[in-house]
């Protein structure tokens, strides 16, 4: 769904661009609106989720809270265990909680990015981005990792 509506709003901006503009800066244009994912960009994406606080990793599975934080403190908030799809977890090979996850688009593949701990170093995440394509297609088995890197932890 993500990825359809980034190719709607990249169609709206193509045609906006005029009849003069050139292939090129048409493809360029719908790659950028495309791709929410880049593997120059992961890392502070991966921040940014972990800095929004899905999970504080207080021990393995862990939450940091389910409710309010205080009764009155000004950051009430819910915090919910990132969902990951049995096809991707079986993709990665591993059955952590996740911290983080996010669906975007990754060279034109739908993808879902999770976060897990880095199970050789405790101040370390790993990405990964997985083909989520096998959550709305089940006969595709399990998820393809088309990239993984290990973080220092924020």
């Amino acid at each position: 769904m993500t990825a359809a509506a980034a190719l709607g709003l990249g169609s709206v901006i193509v045609s906006s661009l005029g009849r003069d503009s050139t292939p090129d800066t048409v493809a360029r244009a719908q790659a950028t609106l495309a791709d929410t994912f880049s593997e120059g960009q992961l890392e502070d994406r991966v921040a940014a989720l972990l800095a929004g606080g899905q999970w504080d990793e207080s021990g393995p599975g862990t939450p940091h809270t389910l409710g309010m934080e205080s009764e009155t403190g000004p950051e009430n908030r819910v915090l919910e265990q990132p969902t990951v799809p049995a096809c991707v977890r079986q993709g990665i090979g591993r059955d952590d909680v996740a911290l983080a996850t996010e669906a975007g688009v990754y060279q034109g593949k739908e993808a879902l990015l999770v976060v897990l701990p880095d199970s050789a170093h405790a101040g370390r995440v790993t990405a990964y981005l997985v083909d989520s394509t096998c959550v709305g297609r089940p006969s595709l088995g399990e998820g393809t990792v088309l990239l993984q890197h290990s973080y220092t932890r924020p």
